[in-house]
């Protein structure tokens, strides 16, 4: 095979014995040995070659960074851009070598059948939270401090409302999201910003491997939060966020709130996809769920406000009690349990059930089987956080369990 004939020539000392082509993949993918080491072998074409070495120099800044007990992250051996000829493409390509990764690659219902998986996934995310920014930052990748979030945010609100499509509440409940500024100010950390089920590989009970880091950059942990949160039911998104806090509690009381708002405006990114790449069946999906979306925070809100009011007249209502409405799609109703500590000190409240097309891309989603989109938090005001501190900043087919040692640096994160 040509892949192959190609590896042994990027490895010094590495002729293979025996190589399996990898299905199911966006990419060719070979699985190569000599019988004492074994790599993965990846074609990228060209219109995949961008991410591909991305991933690479994010692997490269991130590994040395992360403590030795953190999952593991992709290593790679050796690159190469080339003719794609030689592997049988058109066009140039990047052929990459990398380790296995070790586990099997995540379901969501693993976290039903093993519960400290969730416990788990909060360790690793707070592991890369905890990295230090700075060398990420001098690897060239992606830093975006907390006023530029904001501002990206904010940019992103206008060119959404240009298109005509997102209700005027929205628009206005997330303008004030974004106007209480003590919510977003935060030091920026070391974020994923693509977590997945696709990019987490597990063994038993623990994650044990984070892939797909094309898009590791310096910014909002908010942001990996609601992609967890997307992933996991409310009661677990629970767990999982008291575990991160204890393994990571910085002076960052916007958080929450923070990742309510990602969370919801996760809608409106698929509409402004879908609008960037003139698909008017993923346009006219986005906007359904936009106007759901609607229906159910201003249900939400107008019995919060009841809330309030009965909490006035009685001083008997928890301020952490926690409600769902009724689904727009559906018109089930769901009791959930009001619970749960929140280690912020903030009130936690899930946001209500919208539908969402099967595959919930704004690029690729079209009308048919739907399931269940949930931002697992709420926007929350009347906190002050005006003493915030802020400052700048100068593959899934193939599993392996047996993993070469590790050889992180044991520096102090």
């Amino acid at each position: 095979m040509r892949i192959t004939a190609v590896a042994a020539t990027m490895l010094d000392g590495f002729e293979p014995s025996s190589w399996t082509r990898l299905p199911g993949s966006d990419a060719d993918r070979v699985l190569v040995t000599d019988g004492d080491r074994t790599f993965i072998v990846s074609v990228a074409t060209q219109d995949r070659i961008a991410a591909a070495q991305a991933e690479r120099m994010a692997s490269t800044a991130l590994y040395p960074l992360l403590p030795p007990d953190a999952p593991t992250i992709p290593r790679f051996e050796a690159a190469r851009t080339m003719d794609g000829a030689a592997v049988g493409h058109e066009g140039e390509v990047a052929v990459m070598i990398s380790d296995p990764m070790p586990g099997l690659p995540l379901s969501t219902s693993m976290f039903e059948e093993h519960p400290p998986l969730v416990e788990s996934l909060a360790q690793a995310v707070a592991a890369v939270h905890a990295a230090d920014p700075g060398p990420i930052a001098d690897a060239g990748l992606v830093v975006e401090e907390s006023a530029e979030t904001r501002e990206r945010l904010l940019a992103d609100l206008d060119s959404a409302a240009s298109t005509g499509r997102v209700p005027a509440s929205l628009l206005s409940r997330w303008e004030n999201a974004l106007e209480d500024v003590s919510s977003w100010r935060f030091l920026p950390v070391p974020v994923h910003a693509n977590l997945g089920p696709d990019a987490l590989w597990v063994s038993d009970d623990e994650v044990v491997g984070i892939g797909d880091l094309a898009r590791l950059r310096v910014g909002d942990p908010a942001a990996d939060l609601a992609a967890v949160s997307s992933m996991l039911s409310p009661e677990d998104f629970e767990r999982f966020f008291r575990t991160y806090r204890s393994r990571r509690d910085p002076d960052d009381p916007g958080l929450r709130r923070r990742v309510g708002f990602h969370a919801e405006i996760t809608v409106l990114e698929w509409l402004l996809a879908a609008v960037a790449a003139q698909d008017d069946d993923a346009i006219e999906d986005a906007a359904h769920l936009l106007e759901a979306l609607a229906g159910v925070t201003d249900d939400t809100d107008d019995a919060q406000a009841d809330d309030v009011s009965s909490e006035a007249d009685t001083s008997a209502v928890p301020s952490h009690a926690v409600g769902r409405a009724e689904d727009d799609a559906s018109g089930d109703v769901e009791a959930t349990d009001g619970s749960a500590e929140d280690d912020s000190s903030e009130p936690v409240e899930p946001s209500e059930l919208i539908e969402r097309p099967e595959g919930g891309s704004g690029s690729g989603g079209h009308a048919g089987p739907r399931e269940v989109f949930r931002p697992s938090a709420r926007i929350e005001a009347g906190v002050d956080e005006d003493g915030i501190a802020t400052e700048s900043l100068d593959t899934s087919e193939f599993h392996v369990r047996d993993v070469h040692p590790d050889d992180r640096s044991d520096s102090s994160q």
